[in-house]
């Protein structure tokens, strides 16, 4: 805590080796011509607002005027900090594209210090608590039970860790793993009264929003209790909640069953503070205690990692990538058709799908749905330049008539060119075991840098080979 408040009181200055800078939005990812599936079709499409240019901003003390306004004003007008955190990522601006300024964004919680120092706390109870666990020796408690109920409730971006920790048996055990796996189809679930707040508000319901499921909205103006339902059908309670939103089964009026999904409440505002707070963090350990290598490698990780999360909170851009990746990859997995009548920022309606995830696979289907996603994930790395960005097991799912499904479409990266030749050579390579030439493609991906460290063992000093 001392540390973090003398980085608090310290010059608000980024790290060594960056400089401010405005993040560049991030349009959806277009398939080259050349790379396109021959039978490729989209049964669906998303209308892309157009882009808005945000200001630039020189330093996080002096916001553009523009910024400048519309901070003053909202603070001053509706007392909303949900509004106010739009406004500094530019979700209020026209077109309404989220973009992820660190500088603009930690200068904003700065100046809101008991927001950092608070969060700050409640990381650290958290790691008291899941320490306490891990040194246990009775055996009286489940350490993996621990941290995954310890990183549900620290939020959105502690989730994401442990979602990607789940899958690394090689940084923790494997019982911890496995526990955390249940990150991945099962969060807390947020009220259903705020879910279908969002659902009437940004579907524009008008009446009820099924029949026996009145609208949370029945006492504005406007509302109309005799108007049709927004819905034939919606469950009562939500069917999976996970770290950004969580989803209701629904049926349309002409028989379409639907999955609902609606974002959590708060979320953006949680992430952005979780990755200011982390960032200040890096900034009173520089030079203390971890090497300013490691350092600039977490910064970079925390940097990308918060600016996909600020992405992954606006549907639209989510129902985008649904289209781009079910053109580019249709001739192997399946796309849910999303509905852009009912897209927003909040929330978003596709089209339900009957299948199973992998736990709940037979030996053989499980096999069988394991090769479908490596042959996708292979396509996208060599072929189409579109790749899933989160393809864990509760985005995957092998549909009742035998069709490889994949769901959840707000991260997805794409490859360069040149990348994908390098994964092509480096696979080419594995086959026919020549590892000079693996060594090669890891450096031509960007896996190593040269020249190459190594050594044969951890006590050994380290050694320097520049690859051929």
């Amino acid at each position: 805590m001392l540390l973090f408040a003398w980085a608090w009181h310290a010059p608000h200055a980024v790290l060594p080796g960056r400089t401010p800078s405005r993040a560049a939005p991030q349009p959806s990812l277009p398939l080259r011509p050349a790379l396109q599936p021959r039978a490729a079709t989209a049964s669906c499409s998303v209308a892309e607002p157009p882009e808005a240019e945000l200001p630039s901003a020189a330093t996080t003390e002096a916001l553009p005027p523009l910024f400048a306004q519309i901070e003053k004003s909202l603070e001053a007008l509706t007392g909303n900090p949900q509004l106010l955190l739009e406004a500094v990522v530019g979700l209020n601006l026209p077109g309404g594209v989220a973009t992820y300024d660190r500088d603009r964004v930690v200068g904003y919680f700065q100046r809101r210090p008991t927001l950092m120092v608070s969060r700050a706390y409640e990381f650290l109870r958290a790691f008291q608590r899941v320490r306490s666990a891990w040194e246990a020796t009775d055996g009286s408690v489940d350490r993996g039970v621990v941290l995954r109920s310890e990183l549900s409730a620290l939020g959105p971006v502690a989730v994401k860790v442990g979602q990607t920790l789940s899958q690394r048996p090689d940084i923790l055990p494997e019982d911890v793993c496995e526990a955390l796996k249940g990150l991945q189809t099962s969060n807390e679930p947020f009220p259903n009264e705020e879910a279908y707040r969002v659902i009437a508000e940004d579907f524009g319901a008008k009446g009820p929003l099924a029949p026996g499921l009145p609208s949370p909205l029945q006492r504005h103006e406007g509302f109309d209790p005799d108007a049709p339902p927004l819905f034939a059908k919606l469950t009562a309670d939500c069917i999976a909640s996970a770290s950004l939103g969580q989803v209701y089964r629904g049926t349309m009026h002409d028989g379409r069953e639907i999955a609902v999904k609606v974002q959590r409440p708060g979320a953006l505002r949680q992430c952005l503070l979780d990755g200011s707070v982390i960032i200040v963090a890096l900034k009173a350990i520089q030079g203390r205690y971890w090497n300013g290598d490691l350092l600039a490698i977490f910064d970079s990780i925390t940097l990308t990692n918060t600016n996909g999360i600020v992405q992954e909170l606006d549907f639209r851009n989510e129902a985008r990538n649904a289209a781009a990746f079910k053109r580019s990859l249709s001739f192997l997995g399946y796309v849910p058709v999303t509905l852009p009548e009912l897209t927003t920022r909040r929330a978003m309606a596709m089209e339900w799908v009957h299948g199973r995830h992998l736990s709940d696979l037979a030996p053989e289907e499980a096999m069988r749905m394991t090769f479908m996603s490596c042959e996708a994930v292979t396509a996208g790395l060599v072929l189409t330049g579109i790749v899933h960005a989160d393809p864990h097991e509760g985005n995957i799912m092998l549909a009742d008539d035998g069709r490889l499904v994949f769901l959840d479409f707000g991260l997805m990266s794409g490859v360069e060119e040149g990348i994908m030749e390098a994964f092509a050579s480096g696979i080419q390579c594995v086959l026919s075991k020549d590892y000079v030439g693996l060594v090669r493609a890891f450096v031509d991906t960007g896996f190593i840098g040269t020249p190459i460290e190594w050594r044969a063992k951890e006590s050994d000093p380290w050694q320097t080979t520049h690859p051929a």
